[in-house]
């Protein structure tokens, strides 16, 4: 997305452009309306509609957002990164930043951070894994490892620049509490994302965007009690993915509005 098609989008939202409802009728079952609103910062970005299982965005906006930003120009590779999202996301990267920032990494410093994602255990034994990468033979294997290790240095750089420094007008600065509790707000809030695109595309069949709504709503139910705690998950994600960018504070303002204004969504369908 251009940076100009961006500013008109979210000018559009500023100018109360909000809560685009589908002329077809909205989803009346409460368990996937509820998972549907996990996705709805995101939505909002983008001008979808924010009740249907489809986003009302035109053929080319799909297409290129799902190709430009998620690698997706096929079925397979839209369930493969749907499967990615609901077991990973960023946050399992996250949660190895986390710990090598509160033990005082730096940037500088990436064989802390490649010993906790082997220790981590998700490529396998690490002694075993670690043999492997010093026997200097490419793999696909040592590959992700790798890519893993510049996204988390990258996430270790944003984390720095952000820790302590997120507010937003309902929730107040974020405390360090905050920030160890996790993004999995930001992972789920994609994932619905990327299932509507995906099936608007026709990636994907309705039946899997059921499964996937089903799975976001039980995710919600575990590990969120209101709208608020889960913007303060999607805030720090966002922030923790990109930095401080000059989209973030455009985001923060959308969620405050979601959070507050008496027609948004979260505000009539409350955790």
């Amino acid at each position: 997305m251009s940076f100009i098609n961006s500013s008109k989008r979210m000018f559009a939202i500023i100018s109360g452009k909000k809560y685009r409802k589908c002329p077809k009728g909205s989803l009346t079952h409460h368990a996937e309306k509820r998972a549907l609103n996990a996705g709805l910062i995101n939505s909002e970005q983008v001008m979808a509609y924010c009740d249907n299982y489809t986003t009302g965005l035109s053929r080319e906006t799909i297409t290129e957002g799902l190709s430009s930003y998620w690698d997706i120009t096929s079925p397979q590779e839209a369930t493969e990164t749907l499967e990615f999202l609901s077991q990973y996301g960023h946050r399992f990267i996250y949660e190895i930043v986390l710990k090598t920032y509160s033990e005082d990494a730096s940037e500088d410093d990436p064989e802390q951070v490649l010993a906790a994602l082997l220790e981590s255990g998700r490529y396998g034994h690490p002694e075993t894994v670690l043999e492997d990468m010093l026997a200097a033979e490419p793999s696909d294997q040592t590959d992700l490892i790798y890519q893993h290790l510049a996204r988390a240095m990258d996430m270790l750089e944003n984390l720095q620049s952000i820790f302590g420094a997120l507010k937003d007008k309902v929730n107040g600065p974020y405390l360090p509490r905050d920030y160890d509790a996790g993004i999995l707000a930001w992972d789920l809030g994609r994932l619905v994302t990327v299932a509507r695109l995906s099936l608007d595309c026709g990636y994907i069949e309705q039946s899997e965007l059921s499964r996937v709504l089903a799975h976001v709503d039980t995710e919600l139910n575990a590990n969120f009690s209101s709208w608020p705690q889960f913007a303060k998950s999607y805030i720090i994600g966002r922030a923790a993915w990109s930095g401080k960018t000059m989209t973030l504070g455009g985001i923060i303002g959308i969620t405050e509005d979601l959070m507050t204004d008496k027609d948004s969504p979260w505000v009539l369908f409350p955790l």
